[in-house]
């Protein structure tokens, strides 16, 4: 489908969620042209956002991420520089062919504190409705990668039902 303006790719992205019965929430944001938040995978609480940057004519973005839990912190915390540097080490090579990005955002002591996924595409591009869902499946099971490595590592953590700890995707 050919698209040319970020209205065409609202319309046609928010016609594509609607048709498969996600909850899409208008975000407010002042730095592009539109902005959702959707549940993904579908009906679950994880959430995945798509935005077109005011900045960037003719890009979509699609993201999501990871709040470390406060467990996994700490266990980091107290790890070396050398094994800490090995475990995101190995985990930057696991992501580092995917057709998605990844950001570790660490704290002054190298503890990742949260871990966000997005894709892009372009709309020079025919855009579709598979590669949307693609950019979602993708962005997703890298979370899922994610919780899976620092659970095997940590062990899994007592998590909270809600709040900035909760194994929820980033605001």
């Amino acid at each position: 489908m050919s698209i040319n303006t970020h209205e065409e790719c609202n319309k046609t992205i928010s016609d594509w969620l609607n048709e498969n019965g996600h909850e899409i929430k208008v975000i407010d944001d002042e730095g592009t042209n539109f902005h959702f938040e959707i549940d993904y995978p579908l009906g679950s609480m994880k959430k995945q956002r798509v935005l077109q940057p005011k900045d960037y004519p003719g890009l979509c973005v699609l993201l999501n991420g990871v709040a470390i839990a406060e467990q996994h912190k700490k266990e980091l915390a107290q790890m070396s520089e050398d094994e800490k540097d090995e475990f995101y080490g190995s985990i930057r090579k696991d992501l580092i062919f995917l057709e998605n990005s990844y950001d570790m955002n660490n704290d002054e002591k190298g503890v990742v504190q949260q871990i966000q996924f997005s894709y892009e595409f372009y709309f020079d591009a025919p855009i579709t409705k598979t590669l949307l869902y693609k950019g979602l499946l993708l962005n997703h099971r890298a979370l899922l990668y994610i919780v899976t490595r620092f659970n095997e590592k940590f062990g899994i953590p007592d998590m909270p039902t809600t709040g900035k700890d909760a194994d929820t995707p980033l605001q």
